[in-house]
């Protein structure tokens, strides 16, 4: 191969210069237009970039489009100077610092700056709240003067919650719609009006779903609120910044505040977009560099239509019309939304070995064409997002301003590998797979009529590998879901070889592996369930819940889950088929009050339950659901329960003949070593012993694009 041609770029060079190691460019930008230039002769070699150490704030979006495209064999590469750390911020340094008060400190900011959030230091700090932590509850909703049902125009607060001499003006209320129970989606939504007398609070624009009794919000956006350390105060009309630091910040009257405080210009910083699908962005790579501090919309309202907003479609990162781009060995921090969001043209793009962390949305949003989205001819046309390989990277601390953030999420994308990541502190999934389930499908998408025997075409989160990740503190806080979860996607997805792992259910109820509504032809297998847990109000439910057609979950461990009421649970709802799932060859120990759950019961739900091995202590196996049998007594959820006799009886002796209840004689499960003894009896049943060793990120791997 040609020896590149090698640009830098520097904190302490200059757009005068001609880009060389002695002689580096200032910007970012002007090296993209030297570049530019190589391209457009025809490439004979690769280009770098090389960045120098230091810290480069950015005012607005770096922005790559087809013109910055490798060609004729070679890609183009942004990179860190070797052994060096580049750091581009998406904001500007607040500076000017005065005291307020003894604990509060305050300074002028430019009439342009409207930022929802702030940076200390690399740590996130979040508006004023109230309350400090946790939330209210609401009373109930707040309907239009027409007293029209779907139309929330705010909610009725109880008693002595919210107290009337605090000023609400530019206040928000962050809320999670669904009457209490529904913790699915979160919103941030303006205040409008606020009357004592009547206990209303009343937003700018109507929530999307019912709030109703008992739904948990708290309000911020007032100078009152600014009562605790790592949370600030922004007052647009007098163009003044109130901020309380984190505790531990040593400073006196005489000093300014001794940290680095930004303030996000920018919701996106590094947008690599081509002009339109015809002429993507392609062959170039991004390695070494830490991006930082973007900004959010002032509200987040929910999907429209089942598709993610466009103010919302964003991240440190934001990729569309583009193919063959890898970014690799980035720390990618403090976001505003996502992390890298993948947007509906986004092409086999390669995210290996970055650190995806303190993230205001979701760590990595791919994000296709919704059904009927689009201006296509048909269905396989509007499959225009996939092949994306997700692997090796730490996804930490996702979801810090909408509640319903998570690790991964892939909505009407497919074909891609998640595997070997680490993902650990989400409020809800770790990793999510979503599309539309049949009953929710209008009777024509794209001219074409909507059938049973059609709409998996419409469906494109499908043939997806979620492979040997390590996910633990999720669930954090919502409900009904869990931690590896899909909801009306397409078929042929894997879930694989992962380990799921201290994790609790902290109010309502959730589960470990959850495939959810229309959740069909699923393979779960390998997979390590362990240290699962309910605390509080929660319930941690099924640690395998499977709904949809012919799921097969085999040769999984569930092991150490004792607060999980069931170990496999099963139920038909919405009109979705729940049929043909097979469980075969799982080891299930101290993990689940009952084997199996059955919400309901169709003869067609099992095709086949065999070959597991099931110990809980010595105690008996027992069943619980609604069976065909007569209950021994009522289960705690009000169903019936049923002896393992009972369950080997039915229809005709049909169930779980081969499998066992004993011991499996694991190597040391105190001491959390898992692997079973030579002469444990899973191996009678078939069992295949779980790789351990491959399970999150690997060493020393490293994953590449091809030219284009």
């Amino acid at each position: 191969m040609p020896n590149p041609k090698c640009l830098y770029v520097a904190p302490h060079g200059s757009d005068d210069n001609d880009g060389s190691k002695d002689l580096p460019f200032l910007t970012i930008n002007r090296a993209q237009r030297s570049v530019r230039q190589e391209i457009s002769g025809g490439m004979t070699a690769d280009v770098i970039v090389y960045m120098h150490g230091g810290t480069y704030e950015i005012d607005a979006a770096l922005r790559f489009d087809e013109r910055d495209s490798g060609r004729d064999g070679f890609r183009v590469r942004y990179c860190n100077a070797p052994d060096e750390k580049p750091v581009l911020f998406g904001g500007r340094t607040i500076t000017g610092w005065e005291k307020h008060s003894d604990t509060v400190w305050k300074a002028k900011v430019e009439s342009q700056y409207r930022f929802q959030t702030l940076y200390d230091d690399g740590r996130r700090v979040l508006k004023a709240r109230f309350p400090e932590k946790g939330y209210f509850l609401t009373d109930e909703a707040v309907h239009t003067d027409e007293a029209v049902d779907d139309v929330i125009a705010g909610f009725r607060f109880r008693l002595g919650d919210i107290p009337e001499d605090i000023r609400l003006e530019s206040a928000q209320a962050f809320v999670w719609p669904g009457e209490g129970e529904w913790n699915w989606f979160s919103e941030t939504k303006t205040v409008l009006a606020i009357d004592h007398s009547k206990r209303t609070l009343i937003f700018e624009s109507p929530a999307t779903w019912k709030i109703g009794q008992g739904s948990r919000y708290y309000i911020q956006g007032s100078l009152a609120f600014l009562r605790s350390p790592g949370q600030f105060h922004l007052d647009e009309g007098a163009q003044m910044l109130y901020y309380w630091p984190l505790q531990g910040d040593n400073f006196d009257e005489e000093s300014s505040l001794p940290q680095r405080i930004i303030a996000p210009t920018v919701t996106r910083l590094l947008e690599l977009r081509g002009r339109d699908p015809e002429h993507r962005l392609q062959n170039l790579d991004i390695a070494g560099l830490t991006l930082a501090c973007t900004d959010s919309a002032r509200e987040y309202r929910m999907m429209a239509d089942n598709s993610e907003r466009e103010e919302h479609r964003e991240g440190l990162i934001y990729v569309d019309n583009a193919s063959g781009i890898t970014i690799t060995g980035c720390t990618i921090r403090n976001s505003g939304t996502c992390g890298i969001f993948l947007d509906r043209h986004s092409r086999n793009v390669v995210l290996s070995g970055n650190e995806i962390e303190y993230i205001g949305y979701v760590g990595v949003y791919a994000s296709g064409f919704a059904p009927g989205e689009g201006e296509f001819k048909t269905a396989e046309a509007s499959y225009t997002n996939k092949g994306h390989a997700i692997t090796n990277n730490r996804i930490r601390h996702g979801g810090e301003l909408i509640g319903h953030g998570c690790g991964i999420l892939l909505f009407q994308s497919g074909d891609s590998d998640v595997s070997h990541n680490l993902i650990s502190h989400m409020p809800r999934y770790g990793i999510s797979m979503k599309g539309l389930r049949y009953g929710g499908m209008p009777s024509t998408l794209y001219d074409v009529p909507v059938t049973w025997e059609n709409h998996w075409d419409f469906l494109h989160t499908r043939n997806n590998r979620i492979a040997y990740n390590d996910i633990s503190h999720v669930m954090e806080d919502s409900q009904d879901g869990g931690m590896i979860e899909s909801w009306g996607p397409g078929r042929g997805n894997i879930i694989h070889g992962n380990r799921l792992h201290h994790s609790g259910i902290h109010f309502s109820f959730g589960f470990g592996i959850y495939l959810d509504d229309a959740s069909d032809d699923f393979i779960v297998s390998n997979n390590v369930l362990d240290h699962l847990y309910s605390t509080g109000e929660g319930k941690l439910w099924m640690l395998i819940f499977s709904k949809g057609i012919g799921n097969r979950i085999r040769n999984n461990l569930l092991v150490d889950n004792p607060q999980a009421i069931s170990a496999i649970g099963t139920q038909e709802m919405a009109g979705e088929t729940n049929k043909h799932v097979i469980v075969e060859g799982n080891v299930i120990a101290n993990s689940g009050k009952y084997l199996y759950y059955f919400v309901n019961w169709d003869e067609e739900r099992f095709t086949v339950a065999d070959r597991n091995l099931y110990w809980r202590n010595g105690e008996s196996c027992r069943i619980a659901g609604e069976l065909p049998l007569i209950e021994r007594k009522s289960d705690s959820l009000g169903r019936g329960e049923y002896d393992w006799t009972q369950w080997l009886s039915l229809l005709e002796g049909k169930y779980d003949g081969d499998s066992r209840i004993a011991d499996p004689l694991f190597l040391d499960a105190g001491a959390g070593d898992y692997r079973l003894r030579s002469e444990s009896p899973a191996y009678g049943l078939g069992w295949r012993d779980i790789q351990f060793g491959r399970i999150g990120p690997q060493p020393n791997v490293s994953y590449s694009q091809k030219s284009q």
